[in-house]
């Protein structure tokens, strides 16, 4: 029954985010998705709402977050019409990319592993 009122409460600020959103259409296109998370964090940050109110159901759908990107990927490659061309170079570019940031960060790591034991400031 917990996680379910946890559900409620994150559902809640969805709501208040689409009915925000819809509100502020005319003037500015913001998803209510996006707005019900901003008021969430707001309220977070705020502390009109307590992580523990929330912490189950989030960690449940942070744990499976892949499983909610799986369908919208394939519906992005369905209606767009992807080719295989394009894919390969998608692939490509993701390769090179992840290969870059875990070099980079490494890099950084090393650099600053060899500064804090020459009792250097990290800062």
């Amino acid at each position: 029954m917990k996680i379910i009122n946890q559900f409620g409460v994150i559902l809640a600020f969805w709501l208040a985010g689409e009915a925000i959103g819809g509100l502020l259409n005319p003037i500015i296109k913001i998803p209510g998705a996006i707005m019900g998370m901003v008021l969430l964090a707001i309220a977070l940050s705020m502390g009109l709402l307590k992580e523990a109110s929330i912490k189950d159901a989030s960690d449940l759908l942070l744990n499976n977050i892949s499983f909610f990107f799986v369908p919208a990927s394939i519906g992005v490659l369905a209606l767009t019409g992807i080719t295989l061309p394009v894919i390969a170079k998608i692939i490509l570019i993701t390769l090179i990319s992840t290969i870059t940031t875990m070099w980079v960060t490494m890099w950084v790591t090393t650099k600053l592993m060899k500064r804090f034991e020459k009792g250097g400031r990290t800062e």
